[in-house]
């Protein structure tokens, strides 16, 4: 399980810091606003699987997390044969970035059309080890955005954007919140059961019993 190793003010500090230092170098040749019709698209929540399923699991994922990437890559292939293509289990995604460049790949994952969303994610984490420690890592990672259709301008305006990336850090402050959120992954089942960390199946299927009628 990766552990956040800052403290939560000092964290807000620096996030805080870091998103003022981002928007402020924004590339001069992007658009740096994004209308509110397309903001609002872009903070929709993120879903996989049949809206009223009877289970509904929230996942707070950072996207360079090595965990996060091991969950979808091995774990949550099992659950979507088995519980999300019957339509009884609902995944969403909520984003919860613990770095910079976690907080840069949500904001260009959320541009693309919603029924892409899963897709790309899927590739940037199959990806991770190859865009997370490259040099720059952001240039690999822009390569990842325009193969699944985005524009360079689209990207950058993504990356640069203050209302989408405040937007995408209020899922995290909300998550701390309502939940203490502190790692990731981290899953809630049914708004009532929290799990946290790099689980085996069982660990899920032992809490989908808890709804079996």
């Amino acid at each position: 399980m990766l552990i956040n190793v800052y403290k939560r003010r000092n964290f807000f500090a620096l996030f805080s810091s870091f998103l003022f230092y981002i928007t402020s170098k924004s590339n001069a040749n992007a658009d740096e606003t994004i209308n509110s019709f397309v903001l609002e698209e872009a903070l929709k929540p993120r879903y996989l699987g049949l809206i009223e399923a009877p289970l509904q699991m929230i996942e707070f994922v950072s996207l360079t997390c090595g965990h996060c990437a091991d969950f979808h890559l091995n774990t949550l292939p099992i659950l979507k044969e088995k519980y999300i293509e019957k339509g009884l289990l609902r995944l969403e995604m909520r984003d919860f970035p613990l770095d910079g460049l976690a907080l840069r790949a949500s904001a260009m994952a959320r541009l693309v059309p919603v029924n892409r969303y899963y897709k790309l994610i899927d590739i940037l984490f199959k990806n991770q080890n190859n865009w997370t420690k490259s040099n720059p890592p952001l240039d690999e990672l822009k390569k990842i955005g325009r193969l699944a259709g985005l524009t360079s301008i689209q990207i950058d305006i993504a990356m640069d954007n203050m209302n989408l990336l405040e937007g995408i850090f209020k899922m995290r402050q909300l998550a701390d919140k309502e939940w203490n959120i502190q790692s990731t992954p981290s899953f809630i089942i049914n708004n009532e059961i929290m799990l946290s960390g790099n689980l085996p199946i069982q660990k899920f299927e032992e809490a989908f019993s808890e709804y079996r009628s």
